[in-house]
C-alpha cells in the first residue's frame, strides 16, 4: 500500500494546535497530501486535562481504527504520555505512540513503521528535557499565527495532571523566538499569539518574559501581539510596564482564576488570594484602555460547599470578567486533589456549571454594551456568507458587509447587530 494522504486531529490547548500546525508543515514538506475524509495516515494529538479529554482521545482513535482499518494511526501528546506513565498504554489502539517529546521526528518514525511494520512506542522522562524546537513559517494563513515559546509547568496545582505529562519548565531560545516571529510578520501576519504551557514563566538563561515582550513589540510591521494565557502572579511590574506602554500588546488577557474562594484557592495550591488577584486586575484596568479579561473557573472542587460557590459568584461579579470558561472538577489519578475527601456530587456540579455559565453570558452582554457606537480597529480573518469576520484588539468578534479585504485592519463602528456572540 502506498501511504501519501494524511490527516491530523487535535484536542486540547493552543500548544497542541501549534504543534499540530508544525507537524502539518513537516508532512507537506515531505510531499504528503492533506485529506480530511480518506487519509491513510492519521495523527491524533491528544489531551488529558480532564477525564472527558481522555475519553474523547480514545473515541477518536477507536473510530478511526473502525472506519479506516488499513490506515496508520499515530497517537501523540498528553493522553499518550499519561497512559504510559500510569501503565494504560493498552487503551490506545495505535501503530505509533509518542508522548510529549519527539513530535518533530514524527516523519522518521512513520517511515520506519512503513518499512518495518513494527509498532513503535517512544517515551522519555520529561523532568530535565530541553525545549524541543519547532518553527512555523506561516505560509498557510496571513492573519493570526501562534508561536510556542515555552513548555512544561512546575506549579503543581493540586487538581492538575499537566506538570506530570509535560515535564519541567523549558523555553525556546530568545534568538529563535524573535526569528520565528519576524519571519511570520515578514510573510504578512498581522497578529502573533505567544503560547506555552506556562507562558509567563518563559526564561532563556535569565532573559525573561518581560525582556522578550520588549524585543517583540519593537519588531517593525507587527501590528498585534497577544498572550494566549498568563497567571496573575506572572504579571509583574516589568511585564505590566511593557503592557501599558506598548500599543502592539493588545488589551486582552486570559488570566485563570480557578476559584473565587480563598479557602478553595488554598486547597488548589494556587499561588495567590482574591485580594492579590483583584488588586492586580484593577491596576491593569488603570493602565490599559479597553481591557478585556477572560478566565477559567473550576466548579465542584473537593470541599467546595455552597457558601464557597456563592462567594466565587460574588467575586466574579466584582472582577467583571468579559467571559468565563467553566470546567466541572475532574479527578485526575495521581494528583493531590484526587485523594481529597468531600467530593461534590455530579448533579450538584452540573447545577453550578450552569449557574456560572449563565453569569458568564450576562457579563459578556454587559461588556459588549460598553462598545456600542464606538469605533474599534478590526482585523478581518475570513469572508464567509457575504460577511467579513474578524476581531477587535480586545477580542470582540465582529462581522460586517462592505468593501474590505481579509488580512487587513479597518476602523469599524461596533453595534449590537455586528457583534458575533
Amino acid at each position: 500500500m502506498h501511504y501519501n494522504k494524511f490527516c491530523i486531529k487535535t484536542l486540547g490547548c493552543k500548544v497542541n494546535s501549534y504543534e499540530s500546525e508544525f507537524i502539518y508543515s513537516l508532512f507537506v514538506k515531505k510531499g504528503y497530501v492533506f485529506d480530511s475524509e480518506n487519509a491513510d495516515i492519521y495523527v491524533i494529538n491528544t489531551c488529558t486535562v480532564t477525564n472527558m479529554s481522555d475519553r474523547k482521545s480514545r473515541q477518536i482513535i477507536n473510530s478511526i481504527r473502525r472506519d479506516h482499518k488499513d490506515s496508520i494511526i499515530i497517537a501523540i501528546g498528553c493522553y499518550a504520555q499519561n497512559a504510559y506513565q500510569t501503565g494504560r498504554l493498552d487503551e490506545i489502539d495505535a501503530d505509533i505512540i509518542l508522548g510529549n517529546k519527539d513530535k518533530s521526528k514524527i516523519i522518521e518514525y512513520l517511515e520506519d513503521y512503513i518499512n518495518n511494520k513494527s509498532k513503535i512506542q517512544r517515551f522519555y522522562n520529561l523532568e530535565n528535557e530541553t525545549f524541543e524546537d519547532m518553527f512555523i513559517d506561516g505560509e498557510e494563513s496571513r492573519t493570526r499565527a501562534y508561536v510556542k515559546i515555552q513548555d512544561g509547568c512546575e506549579n503543581f496545582c493540586s487538581y492538575c495532571i499537566i506538570p506530570y505529562v509535560r515535564g519541567g519548565l523549558r523555553s525556546k531560545s530568545r534568538d529563535k523566538v524573535i526569528e520565528e516571529v519576524t519571519s511570520l510578520v515578514n510573510k504578512g501576519h498581522k497578529e502573533i499569539v505567544l503560547t506555552g504551557i506556562h507562558t509567563g514563566s518563559y526564561n532563556d538563561n535569565g532573559y525573561d518574559f518581560a525582556n522578550l515582550l520588549e524585543d517583540l513589540v519593537s519588531i517593525p510591521s507587527l501590528e498585534r501581539l497577544r498572550i494566549s494565557s498568563i497567571e496573575i502572579n506572572e504579571l509583574n511590574d516589568r511585564v505590566l510596564k511593557v503592557f501599558s506602554e506598548s500599543k502592539t500588546l493588545v488589551p486582552h488577557l486570559h488570566i485563570p482564576l480557578q476559584s473565587g474562594s480563598d479557602e478553595v484557592l488554598k486547597l488548589m495550591n494556587r499561588k495567590y488570594d482574591k485580594k492579590f488577584y483583584l488588586d492586580k486586575i484593577n491596576y491593569m484596568r488603570s493602565i490599559k484602555e479597553n481591557l478585556s479579561i477572560t478566565t477559567d473557573v473550576i466548579v465542584g472542587f473537593p470541599g467546595e460547599i455552597e457558601s464557597m460557590f456563592l462567594e466565587c459568584l460574588d467575586f466574579i461579579k466584582e472582577v467583571k470578567f468579559t467571559s468565563i470558561h467553566v470546567f466541572p472538577y475532574s479527578d485526575r489519578y495521581g494528583t493531590v486533589a484526587s485523594m481529597m475527601n468531600e467530593k461534590v456530587d455530579g448533579v450538584e456540579k452540573k447545577r453550578r456549571v450552569k449557574e456560572l455559565m449563565n453569569l458568564s453570558l450576562e457579563l459578556e452582554k454587559e461588556f459588549y454594551t460598553n462598545y456600542y457606537g464606538k469605533t474599534m480597529r478590526v482585523l478581518f480573518e475570513e469572508k464567509k456568507d457575504g460577511y467579513f469576520i474578524g476581531h477587535t484588539d480586545n477580542f470582540i468578534k465582529v462581522k460586517v458587509t462592505g468593501d474590505y479585504k481579509v488580512h487587513e485592519i479597518y476602523d469599524i463602528i461596533i453595534n449590537e447587530e455586528n457583534i458575533i456572540k
